[in-house]
């Protein structure tokens, strides 16, 4: 019986410690525990690892990493769970192929 690999989900920045403990459950969760803003080195490796990201709103994630040939992140959950951080109305999700 094989058992199913839990998906890689990259969180970008420190969450409440009861959402990252349910995290931990639910999902091969890489968090952010220092809560340092990550580069846009980082950001590029984590699409080409992770299944999910989670990234904030000040998270810049641009055309040029999402189309990188090995892109790999199939969902982007945005994060805006902090006090006075808003989404742009006009964003639209678009589904990566």
């Amino acid at each position: 019986m094989s058992v199913k690999k839990k998906p890689l989900v990259v969180v970008t920045r420190k969450l409440p410690d009861s959402i990252e403990t349910r995290m931990r459950e639910l999902f091969d969760a890489q968090l952010n525990l220092d809560d340092t803003p990550l580069t846009p080195e980082q950001i590029a490796e984590a699409v080409r690892t992770a299944d999910v990201l989670v990234p904030t709103v000040t998270d810049e994630i641009t055309e040029e990493v999402l189309k990188q040939p090995d892109c790999r992140v199939r969902l982007i959950a945005l994060n805006a769970h902090k006090t006075g951080e808003t989404t742009d109305p006009q964003c639209r999700t678009t589904r990566l192929m």
